[in-house]
């Protein structure tokens, strides 16, 4: 169905009381609720439930600029897959440069704020009252909990967790639950089979170690044949978003 550049799939359930903008894309099976304002450039896929009083696709403003007037020409819109669940009252701003961009099979809970740019990967769980800087992402299986304040351009490693109202000012490694910009233990709730060997966590924990405070060591550590094929791959991925790579 076209409506004034909107493309709306099969069997959606949207609310009369929904605001949806010109060039907005709706995929099929989604259920939109009351209040729900979606902005230009907001593309939804297949499967979502976004409950009352989101706000997705909301003009960006960055730190140096300046408001003229809601001109969304400039903006990059929001990208969501498949298979999301958004709870009440979540505010999602408009990519800048690029697509801010929700994948698949992610939970965000009430009153969560995604600023511009910001990148939730898959199977992703965030709690109510997040704050996400601009350009930060969370990838694979990460948890953060509520009220935690994630500054810009913060990466939050697979399988890890951020506790709740944690000031996250840096890089988040990969595996461990996060408190006070330190890594505390494992995040066993979320490990996957192959980090569960302790011989494995034990190479692990260098590697964490080593990423704080020595790159040299840890890409050594990275490289030792007896570390999980699995495991390797992942932290080499961690380190390939936040831009270290071996010289």
């Amino acid at each position: 169905m076209y409506i004034k550049n909107i493309i709306i799939g099969k069997n959606n359930y949207i609310s009369k009381k929904a605001i949806i903008h010109n060039n907005v894309i709706i995929g099929d099976n989604n259920k939109i609720y009351d209040n729900v304002i979606l902005y230009p450039k907001t593309v939804i896929g297949n499967n979502n439930i976004i409950l009352n009083n989101n706000i997705i696709g909301e003009i960006p403003i960055q730190s140096n600029g300046t408001f003229q007037h809601e001109d969304y020409s400039k903006t990059k819109g929001v990208k969501i897959g498949d298979n999301n669940f958004f709870h009440v009252r979540n505010l999602i701003f408009a990519g800048s440069e690029r697509a801010t961009e929700i994948k698949n099979n992610n939970k965000l809970l009430a009153d969560c704020h995604l600023n511009h740019d910001s990148i939730i990967y898959n199977n992703v769980t965030l709690y109510p009252r997040i704050t996400m800087g601009g350009y930060s992402k969370c990838l694979d299986y990460s948890n953060i909990g509520g009220n935690a304040f994630i500054q810009q351009r913060k990466i939050i490693g697979q399988y890890s967790m951020v506790g709740g109202s944690q000031l996250v000012a840096k890089n988040v490694f990969p595996y461990y639950v996060y408190i006070n910009n330190k890594i505390t233990r494992l995040n066993t709730l979320k490990l996957p089979e192959y980090i569960k060997n302790t011989e494995q966590q034990e190479i692990i924990f260098k590697i964490a170690n080593y990423y704080y405070n020595n790159e040299k060591e840890m890409f050594n550590e990275i490289n030792n044949k007896e570390l999980n094929s699995n495991i390797k791959k992942d932290l080499l991925y961690f380190l390939q978003k936040i831009n270290i790579t071996k010289s």
